[in-house]
Order: C-alpha cells, then structure tokens, then sequence
C-alpha cells in the first residue's frame, strides 16, 4: 500500500508540474482603481523613431495614437543584369523590383543594394486597444476578450527604448503562485484586476521579455 500511494503521489506532482510548465499564455484584467484610466493617447516622452539592438534594419516608430515597426529588405542586383531583369535607374531610385515603385539604392563596386521597406502596425489605438501610465510605466492593452487583455510593457530612459512582454516560460515561482491558472484545452494564467497584485507583478519582473531600441 505505501508504495501503491508512493506511486500515486509521484503522478499527481508530475502531472501539476507538467500542467504548469506547459502554460504558455497570460492574459490581464484592467486595474481596478479610480486613479487608473484608459488613455487614447501615447505619452509625448516616448514619440520618435527607434531602431533594434543588433538589427538596425528592424525600426520602430511611436507617434500619438500608433506604433508602427518596419523591416528594410536589401536586394543585391549586379549592374549587367539590369537591363535582363527589365531593370532601371531613374531619379536616384532604382525600378523594376516592386511594380512601379521606385526603391533607393547604394551603388558599391559593381553591385547594386536597393532597399525596400515593410510596414507592420505594431498597435493602434482605437475601440479594443488604449494605452495606461503605470508606476512610470507606459502598458499598451490589447482586447482579447470577456475583459481579458494583451499588455505589452514601455519605457523610455534617455535614447533607450524598453519594449517588454511577459513570458511565463520565465516566471519564478514567486510570480506563478500570485497568479490565477485558468484551466481549459490551452491553459493560460489570469492576473487579476486588483491593483495591489498589478504592483507586486511589475515589483517581481513579470514582465520580464525586453527588447532594446535607440533613437538614431
């Protein structure tokens, strides 16, 4: 019998340990008090254009009511294969990569690199995403849904911009057990609306996923 119910407790804390580790999500309530409220607006200080640590192609861009990043893709055209290609050059700009789109270019040797940009909206503000200032924090929301939320964590310190997720694969357990676990087919942890457990979150690094971008 003891090793029957030595057997059993095995798989019972496997099982709990199995279903922890394997839980990828976290979604938010909104903080529950009256000196909270949703912002349509991005804070002034952290407007401007920024580009990704070790990847200066990836760029990011913050006005008012929107984010939006951007990728460079740099296309090598030798100079002979040009007029092949049904390629040309015109005003600074080289044609015939993307429809009638002229693309800038860096002419090194006898190659030539054009540049074409892709856009990506990062967040935008409207009916289902608004933005908070939180304990010098800026929190962008994103509805999911039934008051769940999608936050993604801001802050700027000079020309240095923090863009920080929450990664539960990451959490301590300090963190997991201040946290509601939501079982159904893909589990995910709830943190609450009460304001107490949003400062103890952000005091214990719950965001905890950053990338760094700097102003040029």
């Amino acid at each position: 019998m003891k090793l029957l119910f030595i057997f059993k407790f095995i798989i019972c804390c496997t099982y709990s340990i199995y279903n922890q580790t394997n839980i990828n999500s976290i979604y938010f309530r909104f903080p529950e008090s009256d000196k909270y409220s949703k912002q349509k607006f991005i804070p002034k200080n952290i407007h401007g254009t920024y580009f990704k640590q070790h990847d200066s192609l990836v760029k990011l861009k913050i006005i008012s009511d929107s984010i939006t990043t951007s990728h460079t893709v740099i296309f090598p055209i030798p100079k002979k294969n040009l007029l092949a290609n049904n390629m040309s050059i015109k005003n600074d700009s080289v044609y015939g990569i993307k429809s009638s789109v002229g693309l800038p270019f860096k002419s090194i040797n006898d190659t030539l690199y054009a540049f074409l940009e892709q856009f990506d909206q990062f967040y935008k503000s409207d009916s289902n995403s608004f933005c908070l200032e939180f304990q010098n924090s800026t929190l962008l929301f994103e509805t999911l849904e039934d008051n769940l939320f999608y936050v993604i964590k801001l802050n700027a310190v000079k020309d240095t911009l923090y863009v920080t997720e929450s990664d539960p694969s990451l959490f301590d357990e300090k963190i997991k057990n201040s946290l509601k676990i939501i079982q159904q087919k893909e589990p995910y942890y709830l943190l609450e609306k009460e304001s107490e457990d949003w400062l103890n979150f952000l005091k214990n690094k719950g965001f905890n996923d950053t990338t760094l971008y700097y102003k040029r």
